[in-house]
């Protein structure tokens, strides 16, 4: 795939990454930008990356979902393709493989 190429085209494609695969967007993602994506995502892709999340930051983020919640459609659609653009970023790295229609996160050393 050349570099102006997305491996991963529609936020659906988040409930097809592996636990690994979320925690690693997670990790990559900012707090503020988790908390505008969730209020826009489908419960079930929002739900299992909030259950990735370590407590202390799941808690924040959170905070910052209540804090957001008013923010315009726009927004919340502007962050949720950012988790796009950022997974690209991760498959790109490697620390997500795609295989077939799933992504799986890959064991760091």
């Amino acid at each position: 795939m050349s570099g102006s190429e997305s491996h991963i085209e529609k936020i659906e494609q988040l409930s097809y990454f592996d636990n690994r695969a979320l925690y690693y967007l997670c990790l990559e993602t900012p707090p503020q930008t988790l908390a505008l994506a969730f209020l826009e995502l489908d419960s079930k892709i929002s739900g299992s990356m909030l259950g990735v999340l370590d407590i202390k930051r799941r808690k924040y983020v959170h905070e910052m979902m209540a804090l957001q919640k008013d923010a315009p459609k726009e927004a919340k659609q502007s962050a949720a393709e950012g988790l796009l653009i950022i997974a690209d970023g991760l498959i790109t790295r490697n620390l997500i493989q795609k295989k077939g229609q799933f992504f799986y996160g890959t064991l760091r050393d």
